[in-house]
């Protein structure tokens, strides 16, 4: 099955391709949120291999994100859940989190920033909840990891015209790029061990 997968993060589309697909769906959503809430049901053990899975994934973002996925959408969601988790579990570590271009503005770049993070807590709340895995501990870097990204989702915008905020942004995308690599990477090994279906 993962075969299927690797070669797949060259596909991965770009922020305005995903902007493009939201707005053509009816959907005001920052693709960031999408995408964020996507990386975070992988980390929490949804796996878009096989078909079955790919509906459950669809499934949970709809209520994660109280959207309605359809039409073209879903395909559109197919290839970025592919070329994630390609990207992912890529040894050169090519995952980055669907954010807006380095040309845009500081600020929309930051709330960007904080959309991905919130839907990242949402994507993985939602699929520890369906999974009816609440009940497993989470492992202490997961949970550290969980509790910045809180932190991050809460950013004061209000601050970016400070002289370090754009190092201080690619740290935070640093951060959050390893942090998802990390944690998505745990719970795609532990679904592999223990073979189980959502």
């Amino acid at each position: 099955m993962l075969l299927d997968t690797l070669g797949a993060f060259e596909d991965m589309p770009s922020w305005e391709e995903a902007a493009d697909a939201l707005f053509h769906a009816g959907h005001t959503l920052n693709p960031s949120t999408l995408h964020g809430a996507m990386v975070g049901l992988l980390g929490a053990g949804f796996s878009p291999h096989s078909e079955q899975h790919f509906s459950a994934t669809v499934a949970a973002l709809e209520k994660a994100l109280s959207v309605e996925i359809t039409g073209e959408l879903v395909d559109f969601l197919s290839r970025l859940s592919l070329s994630t988790l390609s990207a992912v579990i890529d040894a050169d570590y090519t995952f980055q989190p669907l954010l807006p271009p380095d040309d845009e503005a500081m600020e929309d770049r930051l709330m960007s920033i904080s959309d991905w993070t919130a839907g990242f807590l949402s994507g993985f709340t939602q699929g520890i909840t369906i999974r009816e895995a609440a009940s497993e501990p989470i492992p202490t870097l997961t949970a550290e990891a969980l509790k910045d990204m809180a932190a991050i989702a809460q950013v004061d915008t209000a601050e970016v015209n400070s002289e370090d905020a754009e190092r201080q942004l690619d740290d935070i995308i640093e951060y959050i790029r390893f942090a998802a690599i990390n944690i998505v990477s745990d719970a795609q090994s532990a679904q592999e061990n223990t073979s189980e279906d959502l």
